[in-house]
This record gives C-alpha cells, sequence and structure tokens, in this order.
C-alpha cells in the first residue's frame, strides 16, 4: 500500500495549488484527482483573473486569503514564467446611487483590506477605454487586478510539485476513507489503497462528498453556474471592466484575456445538477444584456466559443477552511466560489500552517527547484503549423504531450496549447493533433511522470 504523509484530493487550481506548496516542505504528499486531467472543473471555466480581494468581507477567510496571495503572486509569475497582465479594473457608475454605493461600501471596504483604489473621472475612464458606454459618470479604479491563464497556473502549480518529488495520481476517485490509528486508509475506484497521515479535501463542488465519507455532513455544497461568452473582436477598452455588483452577483464584465480575446459573463445560477455545464440562450441573452449596458457595442461582437462552469457555494458565505470536527486529521478546504484562482497560494499556505497546528512536522526544502524548463522532454521536432489560428506548432503539440503531466485528452492539449481555440474551433487541426498524440503517448498508459494516468480520453 502506498504511504504518504499528506494526501491532497482534488486537482484544481487550489488542490494544485496546495500540492506545489507540500512539495517545498519535507513531507511525501501526493495528489488525487479523479478525472483523467488536472483542472477539469470549476478551474477551466472561470474569468482567469487575478482579483486583489478590494470587495471582499472584512475579516473574511476569504478577503484574508486574497490579501496573502497578492504578494506571493508575484513570485510565482516570475518564477514559473506564467502568462499574466496587469490591467486594473474600472467598476463603472452610471448613476449617483451607483456612486454612493461604490464611496460608502466599496472604496471603504478596499481601504480595511488595503487595497489601493481611487475614483476615476468620466473622461479618464473613457480615454483608456473608449468603448465603455459614454452615458457613464465615473468609475472605482483597482489598480492591480490582473489577468492570468488559469490552466498554466493550474498545471505549473502541479508539475513543479512532481518535479520536487509529490505524486499526481490522475483517473483516482476516492470511493472509501477509513480512519485509523496512522491517520486514514483511501480506497480508490480502482480498490488500490493510500496510506495518509493527513488529507486536504480540496475537491471543489464534490468537497462535501468527500467529507462524508469520513461521516462529516457539517456543510452542503450547491452548485451556481456561470456561462460565458469568448469573442475575438476587437473591443476598445484596456481595463477590465465591471458593473457595481447586487447582492446575488458581481455581474457581468468585460475582459480581455491573456490567450487573445475577450470574456464577457458571467451569469450567476444556482443549480442542484452538479454536472450540469450546459450553456443556454436565456442565459448568453442575459450575459449580452448585462455587458452592452457597459459596452454598449458588445451585442454585435462575434462569439467564437461560449462555456459554463459551476462554481461552489456554501450557505455561510465564506470559505470553509479547517479542520474537520470529525477527524482534524482532514482538512477541508471548500466553499471556495469563484474566486478560487486568485486565492489560491494564500489557500496553499494557510492550509500547511494548520496541518502544522494539528501535528505534522516539517521544514522548507533547502532544494526546492522552480524551474520548469527541467519538465519537458527535450524532444525535437519541425515548426510544421498544426493550428493556424492560433500559430501553433507541431513542436508546440509534442512538448505539451511530453511534459511531466501528460494530457489525457483533445481538451487538455487545447489547454496546454491554445490548439482548437481558434475561430475554426479546431476542425482544422484535431485530425493531426490526434495523430500527434497517437505517435507520442503509449495509448494504454499515458506515462505521466511522477503519477499514473490510465485512460486515454479524446473529449472536448
Amino acid at each position: 500500500m502506498k504511504q504518504v504523509d499528506v494526501l491532497v484530493i482534488g486537482g484544481g487550481v487550489v488542490g494544485s495549488a496546495i500540492l506545489h506548496k507540500l512539495s517545498s516542505l519535507n513531507i511525501k504528499a501526493a495528489l488525487i484527482e479523479k478525472e483523467p486531467d488536472l483542472c477539469e472543473g470549476t478551474s477551466k471555466a472561470n474569468s482567469a483573473l487575478l482579483h486583489t480581494g478590494f470587495d471582499e468581507p472584512v475579516d473574511s477567510i476569504e478577503a484574508e486569503c486574497l490579501i496573502r496571495s497578492q504578494a506571493l503572486w508575484l513570485n510565482i509569475i516570475e518564477n514559473h514564467n506564467l502568462s499574466y497582465e496587469e490591467r486594473g479594473a474600472v467598476m463603472v457608475a452610471f448613476t449617483e446611487e451607483e456612486r454612493k454605493v461604490i464611496e460608502d461600501k466599496y472604496m471603504e471596504n478596499a481601504r480595511l483590506n488595503g487595497v489601493m483604489v481611487r475614483w476615476l473621472t468620466r473622461e479618464e475612464i473613457l480615454a483608456k477605454n473608449p468603448g465603455v458606454n459614454k452615458d457613464c459618470i465615473g468609475g472605482l479604479f483597482i489598480e492591480k487586478e490582473g489577468i492570468i491563464d488559469p490552466f498554466e497556473a493550474t498545471y505549473t502549480f502541479a508539475e513543479v510539485a512532481v518535479l520536487n518529488g509529490a505524486e499526481v495520481m490522475l483517473n483516482s476517485e476516492a470511493v472509501q476513507i477509513s480512519p485509523d490509528n496512522e491517520g486514514f486508509v483511501v480506497t480508490l475506484g480502482n480498490d488500490s489503497k493510500i496510506q495518509a497521515s493527513y488529507i486536504v479535501n480540496a475537491a471543489g463542488l464534490h468537497g462535501d462528498v468527500i467529507a462524508r465519507l469520513i461521516d462529516d455532513d457539517s456543510f452542503t455544497l450547491k452548485p451556481r453556474k456561470g456561462q460565458f461568452i469568448v469573442t475575438k473582436s476587437h473591443i476598445d477598452i484596456e481595463n477590465i471592466i465591471l458593473p457595481v455588483p447586487t447582492p446575488i452577483s458581481k455581474g457581468k464584465l468585460v475582459t480581455p484575456a491573456v490567450f487573445g480575446g475577450h470574456l464577457l459573463g458571467p451569469t450567476a445560477e444556482d443549480m442542484e445538477d452538479k454536472e450540469d455545464k450546459s450553456t443556454t440562450e436565456d442565459g448568453l441573452e442575459e450575459i449580452l444584456e448585462g455587458c452592452e449596458k457597459m459596452v454598449p457595442a458588445a451585442r454585435t461582437f462575434t462569439t467564437v466559443r461560449q462555456y459554463a462552469g459551476l462554481r461552489s457555494v456554501y450557505a455561510g458565505g465564506d470559505y470553509i477552511l479547517r479542520p474537520s470536527d470529525y477527524d482534524k486529521r482532514m482538512i477541508h478546504v471548500a466553499g471556495i466560489r469563484s474566486t478560487g484562482l486568485s486565492a489560491a497560494p494564500g489557500i496553499a499556505e494557510k492550509t500547511a500552517e494548520m496541518l502544522e497546528e494539528i501535528g505534522a512536522s516539517f521544514d522548507e526544502k533547502n532544494d526546492w527547484e522552480p524551474n520548469l524548463s527541467k519538465l519537458t522532454s527535450g524532444k525535437e521536432s519541425t515548426d510544421e503549423m498544426v493550428c493556424l489560428c492560433k500559430s501553433v506548432t507541431k513542436n508546440d503539440i509534442v512538448q505539451a504531450l511530453n511534459r511531466s503531466i501528460a494530457p489525457a485528452s483533445l481538451d487538455g492539449v487545447k489547454r496546454r496549447t491554445e490548439a482548437m481555440l481558434g475561430e475554426c474551433q479546431g476542425s482544422c487541426c484535431i485530425p493531426k493533433i490526434i495523430d500527434l498524440m497517437g505517435e507520442n503517448q503509449n495509448i494504454e498508459g499515458l506515462p505521466v511522470k511522477g503519477g499514473r494516468n490510465t485512460d486515454m480520453a479524446f473529449k472536448d
């Protein structure tokens, strides 16, 4: 039976960030993910923003993690060479009532959270964002708001962890957790078992399901669907454009994306089905109605793709970040909502601190290695163009297929290379990519260096 000090359950950006942090400590850490690849849940379907936490409730766990993450992201982006742009955000006001809400609520809240903001005049907004509705009367400028590639961040966290001795096991669903004197015995769907001294439950929307495996029914998570539109149409904005939030939702935003084009959305639809990621005509119309109030040309934009993600909602409002009352050796990291990408490094540090508080003993490694250049296979191939829309070459695909955690599907190749994300939606490049996957991977057992992946899954 495999034995580890800490087992992380869940391979989204939060789970991967926690594994990344644990790999810098002198403990044996592993991560299990039930899907054939990482980044298969909320982490692949969000607004791709790095949020400052200016509007989060003061003294909340969420605000603490977001504030801690701001400084951590700077080093992570630099050390791992992640795609990132500091664009700044503008919360646009169109009425005196909205202006008063910004001044009375959001400016004060930002001050208490230590986030620098300032009021912009209508003229200042339009100077950098001519596409914004000229009926605006001003807005709140949040300088440090940025955009990032959430796929790249998730994979990088996990791959750096693998490089530093951690293990990632894909197609590995926890179906039974049995506490014992040594910690827990976790039974996977293939009947294999893992002995873990501690468990970090970072299973996203299914965190309550994992909790119930140790008879912990202290919280329930509900899905909130967020639909998005991706457009390649030119939008004459430099900043992230935000509305004044409502009590239910932060509203529809218009934001540049680091991988090109712009994102519009999301909706905020409370659901029951944790697997319903469908887009709907009503949802897309809601996005257009919300966005055209801020950017009038929104309805004329050409839609390249639509997608939906399910955010994890806890009735208590704040993050759940604590040891289980049923067995403190399991730490719950749940109810992370829409800010998980932004807060991931802070969540990871806080999780490591909690592990130490409940008895885990560790020191920082002296030889921790953040250099991702060691993760690629070094294989060489020609620069034959495979995806014309996004200028992705054969070499780009081959390198992705030979990374330490290899993509197990077309969707995984797409997220690692941007192939198939262009206007043709992969209609021209998919056959060639499938050929390259067959040439560079063992179909019966994909080469996940540092982990295990047992199924090939061609899905989109």
